[in-house]
């Protein structure tokens, strides 16, 4: 028992030192996929710390070693960065590299990468990264995707650029829109094997792709425009950064087809002048139900598409039915477009994903609002009516009520009279009935089940203002309190 006891021990003891990390690496030489060998001692005396990261499978992606290698300098400043894929060889790698337009070593099971792998698999957590430092010390921090920067500043690592080689900036950058792509085109650098595309939006800069000529063409966002620039990339691994060209958001014209027939065409409705409100919806959306009555109450609010701002919807989900279902249970009078009406090619032109989803267009074609945070000074969510009444008095937009219309333009409301009312109301539905009437913030007024096929309400405690009634869940009309 006693010697069953020892084995155990002996056992146990040599799993625990097989599980600690050396105290500091063991010189190690690696051969990338295109057959260039790096000596791990060589980099550290050079006086670089050197990054690894390990990738089980090939299809992680390949964002944050990009990010990590363009940010500290190419590996021609303080870090040299390389990525280790123990299951791959190097054919599969050459075409990830390829792919993806990742230029950090990538050494594969060929170059070495399990047998580096098994000497420092105990010195990193999931994911796995090792920071090695150019003293030949393993770094003890806990780097993972999310925190991998603020580890990096925390150690006195402090990003830096690409340009220490012979590579120059691209010169003469141009931006020109063509329909609905973003045509970008500089002067080549004598030196450069290829180029890089990057969109700074905020303070973070987006890789777009990697180009071997002078001239890109971009899936442009008309929303949200961009701040673009070009970095050359030259044999000797460095860069150089271009001056940024920037392209406000913009509209971009369209001819659609509402849920009622009209054709409604873009660019015809800014050019006389007006605004236009683009709401992006579709009807199994929660928070579509949630903003329609605010976003119908604006539409009267602001004069009904003949004043300062003209209101259209679109859907890339639902047919004409279920549109013309959407605007009898709101109310709503203005465009509804189909995904048969050109709803999907508007939210491919846009960029739109799901819904809601709003943006503001000025008459001079000028995107000034979006649904995001970035890039635009004014900012409403129809979640709060007071937020979109105060931007809309920001630009100029005036209040033109013109509820006294809600009777004319719905004939449904010949089944609730007198309109506008003042302290009571008269619905006329069939048989016994659940009502419901919400205003135009979505809140429920009433509930109750109606008996007869007259039902008289008191609204004299209500504020005036806009309302809806559903019968069994479903819209019967509007009317308007007056006092």
């Amino acid at each position: 028992m006693k010697k069953l006891l020892f084995v155990l021990a002996f056992l146990t003891l040599g799993w625990q030192l097989k599980a600690e990390c050396p105290p500091e690496v063991e010189d190690f030489t690696f051969t990338d996929c295109y057959g260039v060998e790096f000596n791990l001692f060589e980099l550290l005396d050079n006086g670089q710390h050197v990054f690894v990261e390990f990738r089980p499978v090939a299809q992680q992606d390949a964002t944050r070693i990009k990010e990590v290698y363009h940010r500290y300098g190419c590996n021609g400043r303080e870090m040299f960065v390389m990525s280790l894929w123990a299951s791959e060889d190097d054919e599969s790698g050459l075409v990830w590299l390829t792919n993806n337009g990742v230029e950090c070593p990538l050494v594969t099971s060929e170059g070495g990468a399990q047998q580096f792998f098994d000497l420092y698999e105990d010195c990193m957590e999931i994911p796995r990264y090792l920071l090695i430092y150019s003293n030949h010390e393993i770094c003890r921090e806990s780097i993972t995707y999310t925190n991998m920067f603020d580890v990096f500043d925390s150690l006195g690592i402090m990003p830096d650029n690409c340009d220490f080689g012979v590579c120059e900036a691209p010169t003469k950058l141009r931006a020109d829109l063509l329909e609905d792509d973003l045509l970008l085109s500089w002067a080549g650098v004598e030196n450069a094997q290829h180029y890089h595309i990057y969109n700074r939006i905020g303070a973070v800069d987006f890789f777009e792709q990697d180009v071997y000529d002078t001239v890109c063409l971009i899936d442009f966002n008309p929303r949200l425009g961009g701040n673009y620039f070009v970095v050359s990339h030259c044999e000797d691994g460095s860069e150089c950064a271009s001056e940024i060209v920037s392209v406000p958001p913009t509209a971009f014209d369209f001819t659609a087809t509402d849920c009622h027939g009209n054709e409604i065409h873009l660019f015809d409705i800014l050019d006389r002048g007006q605004y236009v409100l683009v709401e992006a919806f579709y009807y199994s959306c929660p928070g579509c139900h949630l903003i329609a009555p605010n976003v119908v109450d604006s539409y009267y609010r602001y004069g009904c598409n003949e004043e300062d701002i003209f209101y259209i919807e679109v859907n890339e989900v639902d047919g004409i039915g279920t549109c013309l279902q959407w605007c009898e249970e709101y109310g709503v009078e203005f465009p509804v477009i189909s995904r048969y009406g050109g709803g999907t090619e508007i939210y491919d032109l846009y960029h739109l994903v799901g819904a809601p989803d709003y943006f503001l267009i000025a008459p001079d074609h000028s995107i000034i609002f979006a649904h995001t945070d970035y890039p635009f000074e004014y900012q409403f969510s129809f979640t709060d009516l007071q937020s979109v009444i105060d931007a809309y008095e920001a630009i100029g937009i005036e209040e033109h009520l013109c509820y006294v219309d809600v009777n004319d333009s719905n004939e449904q409301n010949d089944n609730i009279f007198p309109n506008p009312a003042d302290v009571f109301v008269n619905l006329s539905v069939e048989g016994s009935s659940m009502i419901r009437v919400y205003n135009a913030m979505g809140q429920l007024m009433d509930a109750f089940i109606a008996g007869n096929q007259q039902v008289k309400i008191e609204t004299s405690h209500y504020p005036a203002g806009l309302y809806f009634v559903q019968v069994d869940g479903h819209g019967l009309g509007k009317f308007l309190v007056k006092h």
